[in-house]
């Protein structure tokens, strides 16, 4: 009998509460949840296995979210992995520098996790059909 793999998601978040409420979110939705505060750690997680969708706050402590987008698609090669942005600015130049970046989808905060999860959920159903970027989730 063969076993099922959870899929992962890679939340790259350094608001503690933020990255518990989420986790606990996508547990429920029977997911397999890894967390790094910050790019070192998101990069560390990334080449211990590709993750089915990666979560990534722009506002981070050591490098920007753009940079760890711009590292899945570049040095990792991961095409494929939707790219779920998060900012507490919903500038269109947040949005734009994102997708340029490579993300697939903008969360701006705050968001219910009701929204959170729709989008995830959506994400994970395209499949990361025709490339990154654009889709905006919520203004």
């Amino acid at each position: 009998m063969a076993t099922m793999t959870r899929r992962v998601v890679l939340i790259v978040e350094d608001d503690p509460h933020l990255q518990k409420a989420m986790s606990k979110h996508l547990v429920r939705m029977d997911f397999e949840v890894r967390v790094a505060p910050h790019y070192e750690a998101a990069v560390g997680h990334l080449t211990a296995g590709e993750p089915s969708l990666v979560c990534i706050d722009i506002e981070l402590p050591t490098q920007s979210g753009y940079e760890v987008c711009e590292y899945i698609r570049g040095p990792m090669g991961l095409r494929r992995v939707p790219i779920l942005v998060t900012s507490d600015s919903g500038f269109p130049e947040n949005r734009a520098r994102a997708e340029e970046a490579g993300a697939n989808a903008f969360l701006k905060k705050p968001f219910s996790m009701r929204e959170f999860g729709s989008c995830v959920s959506a994400l994970i159903a395209e499949g990361h059909r025709g490339g990154p970027g654009g889709r905006q989730a919520r203004s």
